[in-house]
């Protein structure tokens, strides 16, 4: 939570004049779209942010009351509150769409670890440089269909312990900026042990995604690969990039575009 705190801050900073429960509802909605939350996930206490952000109970009150209404957010006696759900993702996203499917994330390994040779090279790191590794699953209303595994230097995740949600909402608190992403995509058999993560035959075809980006500088800030199930995800390539669309059965749950 601490990190959303520290994201928090930092957009409410850049917030034209406006109430400041006005401003704290459309920063909260402005995380929800762009996946610093994900469904499912809890928000910060009521009392929490309005002791570190330093705003009234009466108007974090109203900021929640206010994303309820549009259906955000969902609030519970006792429980929390949580992200019901996402009215947009990342980049872009077909508005005429209506999500039918919660989408989640599994972390399956947070740590650091001397970088096998190929991870050393495609990150431009000395041999057997120490980096942060992360794993995790994609789940759509608790079904796995995406299996994530991604490297980055140790200066830009020195702490993956205290990772909680988005990578990249962390990295933005930081003032770590994402740029230059490259893809190679291309299908292959499902091998045992991953079938046994992704609920699939042995066999199966998947979509085998690589990315790299890099910061303003050109220095490499992340390798990850990706593993997608076919049945569930469909890849459309045009001039304006990679989109990618997550389906439920007859249902576009998510479209991204990938610049």
């Amino acid at each position: 939570m601490n990190d959303f705190i520290a994201w928090l801050h930092q957009q409410l900073a850049q917030r034209v004049a406006a109430p400041r429960y006005i401003q704290l509802a459309a920063t909260i909605e402005m995380a929800i779209k762009q996946q610093v939350l994900a469904v499912k996930d809890f928000l910060p206490s009521e009392r929490q942010m309005a002791e570190e952000l330093a705003l009234s109970r009466v108007t974090v009150s109203k900021a929640m009351k206010l994303l309820q209404e549009k259906a955000l957010i969902s609030r519970q006696q006792g429980v929390g509150t949580q992200v019901a759900m996402h009215n947009g993702y990342p980049f872009s996203l077909d508005s005429s769409f209506t999500p039918h499917g919660s989408i989640s994330n599994e972390w399956l390994l947070r740590t650091c670890l001397p970088a096998p040779a190929h991870i050393a090279e495609a990150l431009d790191l000395e041999s057997n440089a120490v980096v942060t590794k992360l794993r995790r699953l994609r789940l759509l209303d608790g079904s796995p269909v995406s299996l994530e595994t991604i490297y980055i230097p140790l200066s830009f995740l020195p702490d993956p312990e205290k990772l909680e949600n988005s990578l990249y909402a962390l990295w933005q608190s930081r003032n770590i900026v994402p740029e230059g992403k490259h893809f190679q995509l291309k299908a292959v058999a499902c091998t045992e042990e991953i079938a046994g993560l992704l609920n699939v035959n042995k066999g199966t075809p998947l979509l085998h995604i690589l990315q790299t980006s890099r910061n303003a500088l050109g220095k490499m800030l992340e390798f990850s690969e990706t593993l997608c199930r076919s049945d569930v995800y469909q890849f459309e390539v045009s001039h304006g990039g990679l989109k990618a669309r997550l389906i439920s059965p007859g249902n576009v749950v998510e479209e991204c575009c990938c610049p």
